[in-house]
């Protein structure tokens, strides 16, 4: 499998701002992507969605959901994003895992981005859990 992460990507946006959007943010600076964070309300240090134009948007090859949009049962809600202006050179990863294909990610499928589910980062939290829970040295 090919990493979909790799050195070209400098960008990105992280929609929300909660307790998952910090642990992306942090994982995101530390990798040296730059991210700009996405906001329903004007924050401090924060665009709006009605603020993500097509050159952000052209400047920008990762957009990481980070909000409950699409989650079951609410499976029809997703982040209000100019999907038309999205193509090949975007990859969109969202952290909800249930259902595990969000109306963000299928759109974004449509439209011929590289999409990723929340399942995967599910699966690596809990295996991280159990190496630590199960290790004799602790």
């Amino acid at each position: 499998m090919v990493p979909v992460l790799n050195p070209e990507i400098k960008n990105a946006l992280v929609l929300g701002t909660g307790g998952s959007s910090k642990a992306v943010c942090h994982v995101l600076a530390k990798i040296n992507v730059h991210y700009t964070l996405i906001s329903r309300e004007k924050k401090s240090l924060c665009l709006t969605y009605s603020e993500i134009d097509s050159e952000i948007l052209r400047n920008t090859q990762l957009i990481i959901n980070t909000t409950p949009l699409g989650m079951y049962p609410d499976t029809d809600r997703k982040p209000d994003l100019r999907y038309y202006l999205l193509g090949n050179q975007h990859i969109l990863f969202d952290l909800v895992y249930n259902p595990e294909f969000t109306a963000f990610l299928k759109i974004g499928k449509d439209r011929g981005c590289t999409v990723l589910s929340g399942l995967k980062m599910l699966y690596s939290q809990a295996e991280r859990s159990w190496e630590i829970w199960n290790n004799d040295a602790l």
